[in-house]
């Protein structure tokens, strides 16, 4: 039986930070943007804070939003982008046929095989 190549890796073996920390990282972020934007849009609503603050404190939130995802995508890209350019060792070939292994090992023993 040929071992199956790998066809993909997992998310936490991907890019150029590790994936699964910057994952959480801007999970945060993004968690902590949208109760921002939702506060200063409650505080906005009630009167406490005028509509240009409101407006600011929303748009920094969805700005650092959209840089954090960016930020996520750019590093799982270069990641892999990274590991092509500078991983020295070659990525894996596909597996030799075990039957195909034998008869060229026969067939060499027998002489009818090129060294």
């Amino acid at each position: 039986m040929v071992n199956p190549i790998p066809i993909c890796t997992t998310m936490s073996e991907k890019g150029y930070l590790p994936h699964n920390v910057i994952k959480a990282f801007v999970f945060w972020i993004l968690t902590i943007c949208i109760a921002v934007a939702t506060f200063a849009g409650i505080l906005q609503s009630w009167g406490s804070i005028g509509n240009v603050v409101a407006n600011r404190c929303v748009w920094s939130s969805v700005i650092l939003a959209l840089g954090s995802l960016a930020f996520l995508l750019i590093n799982r890209l270069f990641g892999d982008l990274g590991r092509l350019l500078m991983d020295p060792t070659p990525p894996p070939g596909p597996g030799v046929d075990p039957a195909f292994a034998e008869r060229l090992r026969k067939a060499k023993a027998e002489g009818r095989a090129n060294p």
